[in-house]
């Protein structure tokens, strides 16, 4: 089974709209919620989340050149994901993924709508009471066709870790 499979339990991510968070721009009346907008993807977190786990904070992956547009790489086992921005080139570690990323063995991020390997990228972040990071979820919106997933998580077991939300 593939990461991408193992995140959208195999057959697509339907999510009850009874879960909380406010998905106004979110279109969730086909086979995948689709947004419109980059920032969607923290809507979708939100839905997505475990109880116990749920997103207090979100922030957006933008590159230094100001692009939101990436190729993603990550490795849910090993907790590390890195995107490297499609109008310059650069790449980045999300969060602590340096650290863990030479024992990793990271798949590709493609659509599994329109198999466009360009998407916007957004990390939700559940915290523990003082602010450490508990649990880093990586999202992700098609840039090209607007389908929504998560496509890696992994759990912070140190602190300090606030740090962690300005480092996506």
């Amino acid at each position: 089974m593939s990461l991408q499979d193992a995140m959208f339990g195999g057959g697509g991510c339907r999510l009850e709209s009874s879960r909380k968070g406010a998905l106004m721009s979110i279109d969730r009346s086909g086979k995948w919620w689709k947004g419109t907008a980059p920032e969607d993807i923290a809507g979708f977190l939100t839905a997505y989340a475990d109880e116990g786990y749920e997103v207090a904070a979100f922030r957006l992956a933008r590159c230094a050149c100001g692009s939101v547009e990436f190729k993603l790489d990550a490795d849910d086992d090993e907790g590390a994901a890195r995107r490297t921005c499609t109008r310059c080139g650069t790449a980045h570690f999300i969060c602590d993924s340096d650290d863990a990323w030479e024992e990793a063995e990271p798949e590709s991020w493609t659509c599994v709508e329109c198999t466009s390997d360009r998407a916007n990228v957004g990390c939700g972040f559940s915290l523990r009471d003082g602010g450490d990071v508990r649990w880093i979820y990586v999202g992700v919106r098609c840039a090209s066709c607007g389908v929504l997933g998560c496509f890696a998580g992994w759990g912070i077991d140190y602190g300090p870790s606030g740090h962690l939300l300005d480092e996506v």
